[in-house]
This record gives C-alpha cells, sequence and structure tokens, in this order.
C-alpha cells in the first residue's frame, strides 16, 4: 500500500569481510547497545571487555547468543523483530559460519532426497535451497532493520587468483554471492605490517556505501562506526518515524501463495499426464496435443513448473480434442 514520503527512522546494514585479525569484530563492537550471535566464539575474548580504537573506549555488548544453529538464529531474529530483545544494533560475527551451516544441511537433504529416489544429487536443487534458507534470513534482517536497529554482519575473506598466473587479483566474502546486494555499506578490512618495526595497521576499503558519508575506494584507518554515527543520529533523530514494514511476514506471505500454486501447478500436471496416459496408443490425439502444447508454450517435460492458469487452460483445451 502506498504511503506519503516521510523521514523513517531506520538501521544501517553493514557488511564487513576480511581474513582474521583484520579488525572486523573490533569494528562491530563499536557499534551502540549491541546483541551479539557468536558463530565462532570469537566474541567471548571481548566480553565484559573494553576494546580501544583511536584513543576512545568502547564496551557496548549487551546480549550475546554463542550459536551457529540455524534455528536459534531464526528465533534470535523473530526476538528481535518483535521487540523482545532492547538493542539497538544486530551484530552477526560471522556470517561464513552459517552459510556453511546451511551448505551441509542442504547437502545433506539433497543426497538423502537422491537416495530416496536412486537418482545423483542435484546440485542445483542444492543450491536452490541454499538461497531460499538465505533469503529467509536476509528478509528478517531488512525487517530488524526498517524497525531502527543497525545490522552488521561478518565474513571470512576469500582471496580471488589468476587462473594462469595464480596471482591474487581481488577478495571476496565466503558467504552466499547474493548476500552484500542487502546491504547499504560494505567494507573490505585488511592489515598492512612494517617490514622493520612489525607493526600492524588495520584499514577498511569501502567496496560500497549508500550513505553520503564516505566513497567507493575511500581507505579509512582505524575503522569505526563513528565515521556514519552523525548521519544515523540526524537521520533518526525527532520527526523520524519507524516503519510498519515486516519483510519477514511479506515473504512468508508470498512463499503460502507460492506453494498453493505449486500445489495446485503438481495436480493438474498430473491430471495432463493421466490424460496423455490414457490416450498413449492413440497417435491423432497425441499429435493435437503436442500441436496445442506448442501452440501454448506448454513445456510438457516440466508440468509441474508451468503456471496453474496456463495449465487449467491447456486441460480445457485437450479435452475438446477428438
Amino acid at each position: 500500500m502506498f504511503r506519503k514520503p516521510a523521514k523513517s527512522k531506520i538501521g544501517g546494514k553493514f557488511f564487513v569481510y576480511g581474513f582474521s585479525g583484520e579488525g572486523k569484530s573490533f569494528f562491530g563492537l563499536t557499534f551502540p547497545k549491541i546483541g551479539a550471535i557468536d558463530s565462532e566464539t570469537g566474541l567471548a575474548f571481548y566480553e565484559d571487555e573494553n576494546i580501544k580504537i583511536n584513543g576512545k573506549t568502547y564496551n557496548n555488548l549487551a546480549f550475546v547468543d554463542t550459536t551457529s544453529d540455524l534455528d536459534e538464529l531464526e528465533e534470535d531474529l523473530d526476538n528481535i523483530i518483535e521487540g523482545d530483545v532492547d538493542i539497538e544494533t544486530l551484530l552477526i560475527d560471522s556470517e561464513t559460519k552459517f552459510y556453511n551451516t546451511m551448505d551441509i544441511g542442504a547437502t545433506e537433504a539433497e543426497e538423502k532426497k537422491a537416495k530416496l529416489s536412486g537418482k545423483s544429487v542435484d546440485a542445483r536443487a542444492k543450491w536452490g535451497r541454499i538461497k531460499n534458507i538465505n533469503m529467509k534470513f536476509q528478509q528478517a534482517k531488512i525487517t530488524a532493520s526498517a524497525k531502527g536497529i543497525h545490522i552488521v554482519t561478518t565474513a571470512q575473506g576469500v582471496a580471488i587468483t589468476d587462473n594462469d598466473t595464480q596471482k591474487i587479483i581481488g577478495y571476496k566474502p565466503d558467504t552466499h554471492k547474493s548476500l552484500k546486494f542487502d546491504y547499504d555499506v560494505v567494507l573490505r578490512f585488511y592489515v598492512e605490517e612494517d617490514k622493520k618495526t612489525k607493526e600492524r595497521r588495520y584499514f577498511a576499503e569501502v567496496i560500497k556505501d549508500r550513505t553520503p558519508v564516505t566513497e567507493v575506494g575511500q581507505i579509512i584507518e582505524n575503522c569505526t562506526y563513528d565515521v556514519w554515527k552523525p548521519y544515523f543520529d540526524k537521520r533518526n533523530g525527532v520527526g523520524s518515524v519507524t516503519s510498519g514494514a515486516n519483510f519477514t511476514k511479506d515473504l512468508k506471505n508470498s512463499t503460502d501463495s507460492v506453494l498453493n500454486n505449486a500445489e495446485l501447478s503438481t495436480k493438474l500436471a498430473k491430471d495432463i499426464k493421466d490424460f496423455i496416459s490414457e490416450h498413449k496408443t492413440e497417435t491423432n490425439i497425441l499429435k493435437q496435443l503436442k500441436a496445442l502444447a506448442d501452440e501454448s508454450g506448454i513445456d510438457m517435460k516440466n508440468l509441474d513448473l508451468e503456471e496453474p492458469k496456463k495449465l487449467q487452460e491447456f486441460m480445457t483445451a485437450i479435452k475438446n480434442i477428438k
């Protein structure tokens, strides 16, 4: 439903990646009033401890859940959306662990399915399953952001090498490839070490920023939330309203609709297959049926995937075949 434009309160969605020990977790811990989902027990070292960056002290962890269980992640997200946990920032450290859990779970599900059917594992089905799980969690994060909660997701970095020279030509996050598109700010963290003094300096490269705060390609040393704090303080100040958007609910409603359509398509596809089976020796009828299918753009090998309305029209047409 359309509404008039308004100054909406919104939480920033930050996605940061890099190798271990390059400052990702420290960056996340500079955000206000944090509820952290610690999937690698890396944050355990900073619980109830001060951290110092740029001469400023931070100690903002309010709640911690140490888990890599997808069901528990979903429960945590639901609690945050419902307002059962009083936080200003959701920190997921790291998304890579949850992605690996999705991969293992999807692989096992497809292997079990293949074993029961006597067929080989369908790789497309596996990745489709991972994509669906990932989308479900992303919608929940976006919903939390629409309620004014900052989202900070960390991920392990992976080097991209040239196939011929094997030289490193770039870096990417070890997560589902679509993940970074849902975030407002994407940062790649890295470290430079002085060869003589062994002093380590911590940097963040701006890969993406929807806010007007930084520019793509900008390098920030000792990066913290303070870089973006004035922007969000101003945006979420007096006069701003919280959006009533619930993308998790929207996705569920859409999913239910898709499932209902899928069930109807499956039933109609079975009816069409039964019709074909009943007339499998009648060459003239089968020729007419094929002509109708071509005319209607029906894929006879994938009837289950066709739209119900299209199948209903096709079913009505083939009943008139003589």
